[in-house]
């Protein structure tokens, strides 16, 4: 387990975890369900978006930004209009897209997760101080619990 170690932070002024998902749609369009399911976390106060891109590449094979309103998904995307945030740099799009072709479209989602904020408060109440956090890459815990189906 990696973490990130930092100096004692004041719980109750400190953002979530903020991680990043790249999800590729191989045909271009996605099921309306998933984006269902994220307003619904949205909804209930359990994610913040803090950015939102869709991606694809172009004809001379560059990456492309694609305002979601151009995108036939199958989805109702006004909810997270104004999303695209620009948080992720031309390196980091690159980086995730890898060998995204053809009619593919990649939505790439930077949130922040809350679902830990009333137990980080409660602690606070307390007196706690929140000392480290980090993210767990899922290969080397796939590999530490012994199960390989991840590992490239």
């Amino acid at each position: 387990m990696s973490s990130h170690d930092a100096s004692p932070l004041d719980i109750t002024d400190h953002l979530g975890p903020v991680s990043y998902v790249a999800v590729e749609f191989p045909d271009g369009r996605a099921d309306a369900a998933g984006f269902a399911a994220l307003r619904d976390l949205v909804d209930r106060g359990l994610v913040i978006v803090l950015d939102l891109e869709f991606i694809r590449r172009g004809e001379d094979g560059a990456l492309v930004t694609v305002p979601a309103a151009s995108l036939d998904l199958g989805a109702d995307l006004s909810a997270f209009a104004g999303t695209d945030a620009g948080l992720l740099d031309r390196d980091d799009l690159e980086l995730v897209a890898g060998s995204l072709g053809g009619d593919a479209v990649m939505a790439v989602l930077v949130y922040e997760d809350l679902t830990l904020q009333p137990v980080l408060g409660a602690w606070a109440a307390s007196g706690a101080r929140l000392v480290a956090e980090g993210a767990v890459d899922p290969v080397e815990l796939d590999l530490a619990l012994g199960d390989d189906t991840l590992t490239p």
